[in-house]
């Protein structure tokens, strides 16, 4: 599937993405946040750098087409809940998003919302309460809304630039031998990996009747203090300290309703102490990066309040710079205005007030304009009263009310032309860069574009590669000889598997499983398997299922399939040193799909010898005829050199026996992929022993001698 998943990077984005990607689908990411930079962490995965609730997000829908949305809502840490203007923010995403992705078809989308949403007892209780409201006015016939409504979620991040949750924070202060807080309440917190799984069996499901449902997740457990007390003191005998406060954790709520898990098939499988356990195998690996990270961020918001005490001081150092500007400015023109036209008849005309305010409206705003007309207006009034005027008489005066009123009408024009012609300017700056900024994100979707086409060219390469991959498998397995077949499925499956370490066993009369051949001669495994030793894989195998073995070290392969012959398992196939991320469906389904190849080359193969027996066998015996056998031994031998497996050769006397005598009393020690004849017609008997070293030979001889035959070890060339 192609899937996009709206929200901030973070512990429930990186392991959504961590899930999703396990099966092979292509992940897109809407961060929201320019400022959020890709986790090199987190597995591949193509990113969008958009507001979500930007118009670009219809590019982005339109670009991807997904088959599946999710929206992580009460989960994105990009919303802050309790700020005025989250609700317009989370409704215009959540609006934006959905309208994009009904238009554009997408099958299904995912709200995560939290429990507060059913009591709405908290500002994003109400908040995300009202997102599940119009969830269900978009849902329709087509398009698919699932809610659902999540309890505390707690896990172990995927980088540590991701914030840590209540819980794993316990654990980092507790590990650090720093004092931590417990619960205050009994809770019941989900796992991330729960939480992921839970969301991608919503993508998975297929052919729902339901057009929108919400639904509640259950955690695995209640967890209360002592609970949590316990294992943190468990998990941190040495370093962790007393408990020093209660703290606070949201979403207590249980959820009371099974219907998801009835309908999804959905069921938590992590408990407090293995997600505890999960969290600090987490903070093993990043706690010093994490320390360094929080270090570096104190730094910074101590750096941040620095440059704002700064700024604010700058601020009102600028203002007041300001004001003793315009004060110098005016005494300068005052001193012009007075000195300069009793003495110079050339100043009689010139106005020295009025060009000081000219000059404050062209540099400065309304406020010291505004300041410089009164300045200016006091000015002249001080001279009038020097020159032997009264107060009354001056301000009666019809000359000084209009110069006050022309020093007026001149300051607020000429300010507001200016203005008018800054404001212009700040418009087309702004629509500059708006188109510049519009530019930008245009280019960034173009990359994502040409990296998303670039995906998709090399899938249809694959595609395309994979239809000559079937028919190069086909072709290769299109043998008549079984032991042929065996060996051309090691290569295949080693190829179309991408596994170098590929082995076969073939089952015995014995109930072992006996080690037929493999890619390398460094692959695991014992030359002999009783099945019946390990329950887990027989069970798996016998009802025909492949097994894959999470576990950790062990003897067991990664991966294993059953060869079936007429309801009778007789091969077994193993994959060894398979990353862990590589067990999943997809790679289970491809296995499987080779392996009925496999099954279906090898019946051919069987056909074909029952067929042609009496033309290379005896009659009624397991001897082969003399050219039958060089035959095999020489394609044998052929094999050996090219590594695909190893075989040895056993020269024995025959004492003048009988074919029918040496069939008998060899019959009971041959296993069914040895192979015995004559090279030719004489007293020398050779024994084949198939796909077993020379060194492991010597068991065999040994075998033999015991049984009164004289035989050795031999190579081709000696005979």
């Amino acid at each position: 599937m192609k899937i996009l998943i709206v929200g901030s990077y973070g512990l429930v984005m990186g392991n959504l993405v961590a899930r999703l990607h396990r099966e092979k689908n292509d992940v897109y990411v809407l961060t929201g946040n320019k400022l959020q930079s890709k986790r090199s962490g987190m597995p591949r995965h193509i990113s969008f750098a958009f507001q979500e609730d930007s118009p670009d997000v219809k590019y982005v829908i339109q670009g991807i087409m997904p088959d599946y949305v999710i929206f992580t809502g009460a989960w994105d840490e990009n919303f802050k809940w309790e700020r005025e203007d989250c609700a317009s923010a989370f409704n215009s995403s959540l609006v934006n998003i959905l309208s994009w992705a009904k238009e554009y078809k997408v099958p299904r989308l995912c709200f995560l919302s939290c429990m507060d949403a059913e009591e709405e007892c908290s500002a994003r209780g109400k908040l995300v309460r009202n997102g599940e409201r119009i969830c269900e006015t978009y849902a329709e016939q087509g398009f698919s809304v699932i809610c659902l409504r999540l309890p505390y979620v707690y896990g172990n991040a995927r980088c540590a630039e991701d914030t840590l949750d209540v819980i794993s924070e316990q654990c980092f202060l507790a590990r650090g031998g720093e004092l931590y807080g417990l619960p205050g309440r009994r809770f019941t917190p989900v796992f991330v990996s729960d939480l992921a799984e839970a969301v991608y069996r919503v993508g998975r499901e297929e052919n729902r009747e339901k057009i929108f449902a919400c639904y509640e997740v259950k955690g695995k457990e209640a967890v209360d203090a002592e609970s949590f007390e316990s294992c943190i003191r468990k998990m941190y005998p040495k370093s962790a300290g007393k408990a020093l406060k209660e703290i606070s954790i949201c979403d207590t709520k249980a959820a009371l309703s099974n219907d998801f898990s009835q309908d999804f098939g959905y069921f938590p499988k992590v408990d407090l102490k293995t997600g505890i356990e999960r969290i600090e195998s987490f903070l093993n690996k990043k706690y010093k990066k994490i320390k360094e990270i929080r270090k570096r961020q104190q730094q910074e918001e101590a750096l941040t309040e620095a440059q704002s005490a700064r700024e604010h001081i700058k601020k009102g150092l600028d203002f007041g710079l300001h004001i003793v500007e315009n004060l110098l400015v005016f005494v300068a023109a005052f001193a012009a205005e007075y000195f300069l036209k009793g003495e110079f008849s050339a100043f009689v005309f010139v106005d020295f007030l009025l060009l000081y305010i000219v000059l404050i409206a062209i540099q400065r705003g309304v406020g010291e304009t505004v300041l410089a007309v009164l300045l200016a207006a006091a000015a002249h009034l001080w001279m009038e009263l020097d020159q032997g005027g009264t107060l009354s008489n001056v301000l009666t005066q019809y000359q000084f009310v209009l110069r006050f009123l022309f020093y007026f009408v001149i300051a607020i024009g000429i300010t507001y032309s200016f203005l008018n012609y800054r404001n212009k300017s700040r418009e087309r700056m702004e629509q500059l860069k708006s188109l510049e900024e519009e530019y930008l994100r245009i280019i960034d979707i173009n990359k994502t574009n040409v990296e998303i086409k670039k995906t998709f060219e090399d899938r249809l390469i694959n595609y395309g590669d994979s239809i000559g991959k079937i028919y190069n498998v086909v072709s290769e397995l299109d043998v008549l000889e079984v032991d042929k077949v065996i060996m051309a499925a090691l290569r295949v499956v080693s190829k179309i598997m991408g596994v170098k370490d590929v082995s076969i066993y073939y089952a015995g009369t014995d109930n072992y499983f006996h080690f037929v051949g493999a890619t390398t001669k460094e692959t695991g495994g014992k030359r002999t398997i009783l099945l019946s030793e390990y329950p887990d894989m027989e069970r798996e195998l016998l009802d025909g299922e492949i097994y894959m073995n999470r576990e950790i070290g062990g003897e067991l392969p990664r991966m294993a399939a059953p060869i079936f012959s007429v309801n009778k398992l007789i091969y077994i196939i193993m994959l060894w040193n398979i990353e862990f991320e590589e067990l999943n469906l997809y790679k289970k389904n491809l296995f499987l799909v080779l392996v009925k190849i496999i099954a279906a080359s090898l019946e051919k193969g069987y056909q074909y010898e029952k067929i042609g027996r009496s033309q290379e066998y005896y009659e009624d015996m397991n001897i082969m005829l003399p050219e039958a056998f060089e035959h095999k031994v020489k394609e044998q031998l052929e094999g050996r050199t090219r590594e695909d497996a190893e075989y040895a050769l056993i020269q024995i006397t025959t004492d003048g026996k009988e074919k029918a005598q040496l069939n008998a009393e060899l019959g009971g020690m041959l296993r069914d992929s040895d192979r015995i004849g004559y090279l030719k017609e004489d007293d020398l008997f050779i024994y084949v022993l198939a796909h077993t070293t020379y060194e492991d030979a010597e068991f065999v001889l040994r075998k033999l001698l015991r049984e009164g035959f004289r035989c050795k070890a031999v190579l081709l060339d000696e005979l």
